[in-house]
């Protein structure tokens, strides 16, 4: 431990620069001093902190709030069933535990960051700085105040998760072990998930949700989940505790179960372009599974029915032709949303029309938007386009391709995991096009928690780079 030039522990900058704490005697000056020197005032004692005070404003803080975010995460995906009964609507949002434990998270990450501010990177703030300086300013002028300066304190948790990831990494044995436990947050889901297979009917209407609010939600979890399996088995540059690898590879077969019973069609279409993409880069064996496909397609399947799905529904010429015998299919009716909320965004193309303007737009513009809430966009694209225009699409343009160039960085020490992970954020862009991604909160949050470890695990490796082999060793040795 390094000692001050008192003989003392190092302190705080501010204890070792305040007067009296160094004489010139080179004894640290006691509370027994009666006067200032060269005054005849009696001189103010030092302010000295009990070694306890001293230890929680240091290290015990930082480990308190590191604790409080892994409870948190390890426990997020099983309260969305407990904070529904505990919300209340206030000014036309729901308000409850969930908008506590949001605000936990935002404080957790901001006093990480005031107290330690070196530990995130400048490079890490200005990715993220124009999307949300946008997110804000699209408050202003939003139709609800309320409800979108609630959703932009969703987006800023995005941020607080991602920015808390960078101080969990201490060590090389840091990244698996948070791997593990966004895993270990699927044991509850799993169990929930098995029970409620109970309910499965010949007719095809079940779809699995497990402990999440829609089925989507948790299909979209599970594909990351399914990437992670992915990155165990790939990655070089982690350790692995004894059977982990094992395990996981078993636990595979069961996410994909739940995945299929979940009837989450962009979900199917990101992990099925996840596992090619990890066939053709990674482990090529997996390439027989291609042939599986025109086979579950092309029989009475369940996987089979959902896709057709999408090519049924009625010839039409007008929507006034639409009843209870002729629909629209869900790709057709995204279609029609999308289209027409064409005309409204070029009215305002610049800054669009605020945060969480677009839902009650539609019963203006949406023929067959339903009073008196309107519809989502179910396409993060078209509704950002539309609530924040094109300077929102730009800053969001910002922050994925500076992500991605942050993560290629990582093909230099972990080339397959690397790869990996690349897939696992394409799968997300992907998914975003057909899903109203950004209210997901309980999946983002273990999205941009892993992503943002992978970052820091990235950086560190770059910083490790350059120093000596001894060195390197001795700074990414196990962590005790």
């Amino acid at each position: 431990m390094s000692r001050g030039g008192c003989g003392s522990v190092d302190r705080r900058a501010i204890d070792r620069d305040r007067p009296g704490n160094c004489p010139r005697s080179g004894m640290a000056r006691t509370m027994t001093d009666t006067h200032h020197e060269g005054s005849g005032r009696p001189a103010a004692p030092p302010v000295r902190y009990p070694p306890a005070v001293e230890s929680i404003r240091s290290t015990n803080v930082h480990a308190l709030l590191r604790g409080i975010a892994l409870v948190v995460l390890l426990t997020r995906s099983v309260c969305d069933p407990l904070f529904g009964l505990t919300s209340t609507d206030f000014g036309g949002a729901a308000i409850g535990i969930g908008a506590v434990e949001n605000a936990l998270v935002i404080a957790v990450a901001v006093l990480l960051v005031a107290t330690r501010p070196r530990a995130v990177p400048p490079m890490v703030y200005g990715m993220w700085a124009p999307f949300l300086l946008v997110v804000f300013g699209a408050i202003l002028y939003a139709p609800q105040f309320s409800t979108a300066a609630r959703q932009s304190l969703v987006i800023l948790s995005y941020w607080a998760v991602f920015t808390i990831a960078f101080f969990m990494i201490r060590s090389a044995d840091d990244l698996p072990r948070l791997v593990l436990l966004v895993f270990a947050s699927s044991l509850v889901p799993s169990v929930c998930a098995l029970w409620d297979l109970r309910l499965v009917t010949a007719d095809g209407e079940f779809r699995l949700q497990s402990t999440f609010t829609h089925p989507n939600i948790y299909a979209f979890y599970l594909v990351l989940l399914l990437g992670l399996v992915l990155y165990v088995r790939s990655s070089s540059a982690a350790r692995w505790p004894a059977g982990a690898r094992r395990l996981i590879t078993l636990y595979a077969p069961i996410l994909l179960l739940f995945l299929l019973f979940t009837q989450t069609r962009s979900a199917w279409a990101a992990c099925a372009l996840m596992l090619l993409a990890y066939a053709i880069l990674v482990d090529r064996r997996l390439l027989a599974l291609v042939l599986i496909v025109p086979i579950v397609l092309s029989t009475r399947t369940m996987v089979g029915d959902r896709i057709a799905d999408l090519s049924s529904g009625g010839e039409i010429e007008s929507y006034k032709q639409l009843n209870d015998a002729t629909r629209l299919n869900s790709l057709a009716w995204r279609g029609v949303l999308w289209s027409s909320a064409m005309e409204p965004i070029a009215e305002r193309p610049i800054l669009g029309h605020g945060l969480e303007s677009f839902r009650p737009s539609t019963l203006r513009f949406f023929p067959l938007a339903t009073p008196p809430e309107g519809w989502d966009a179910h396409n993060w694209y078209v509704q950002m386009l539309f609530e924040m225009g094109l300077v929102g699409c730009l800053a969001y343009l910002w922050l994925v391709a500076s992500l991605l160039l942050l993560l290629k960085k990582g093909l230099r020490h972990d080339r397959n995991g690397t790869v990996v992970i690349l897939v696992i954020v394409g799968a997300y862009l992907l998914e975003s096009y057909a899903d109203n991604m950004i209210y997901y909160l309980a999946f983002n949050w273990y999205q941009m928690f892993i992503v943002g470890a992978f970052c820091a695990w990235i950086l560190r490796a770059e910083a490790g780079a350059g120093l000596s082999p001894a060195r390197r060793r001795a700074d990414m040795r196990p962590s005790g």
